[in-house]
């Protein structure tokens, strides 16, 4: 049985989310440790060790938290929910999605917004935009957003079972 469509974009887009979130993580490691050594062995400190690891560190949390919804390890209570019987699963696990749907929106309207306000702006001790920073936090919510809302929909029309929604650490 060949894989449908939206099989085939829900791997692309984690395995795209799995691989944004190991290379900020070793750019922020390589960085991190290049700043200290710079400063403790060559006697020498960079203009921006701490301003751009920060900034890494901000758009590698929003992208993080996309990638924690897509993989079911955002914080939750799931043990509580594998007591409930299935049909009080489907519930819970909808009312969830969607409120995390009309949190994502929120968020990814005032952050697009906040993040509109940086264009034309750079960091200090580097030259590039800090749009390029700002824009993670609208980004990392419409993932949200559209996970949440691909899931409330599944779950709604039974396509999605409850159980396919427990961590996949599980």
């Amino acid at each position: 049985m060949t894989p449908s469509v939206f099989t085939l974009v829900d791997r692309w887009v984690l395995r795209l989310l799995d691989t944004l979130v190991i290379l900020l993580a070793g750019l922020l490691l390589v960085l991190l440790n290049y700043a200290v050594f710079s400063r403790f062995v060559l006697n020498s400190s960079v203009s921006w060790g701490e301003e751009l690891p920060a900034n890494l560190l901000a758009v590698l949390t929003f992208i993080g938290a996309a990638y924690l919804t897509k993989i079911n390890e955002h914080l939750g209570f799931d043990s509580v929910l594998r007591l409930m019987p299935m049909l009080w699963q489907r519930i819970v696990l909808s009312i969830n999605h969607a409120f995390m749907l009309a949190f994502a929106v929120a968020i990814l309207y005032y952050g697009t917004l906040a993040s509109l306000g940086f264009h034309g702006r750079s960091l200090i001790s580097i030259d590039l935009p800090l749009a390029l920073f700002r824009w993670a936090m609208p980004v990392g919510f419409a993932l949200i957003a559209v996970i949440s809302a691909w899931r409330l929909l599944g779950l709604v029309s039974g396509r999605v079972h409850p159980t396919d929604l427990y961590p996949e650490t599980d």
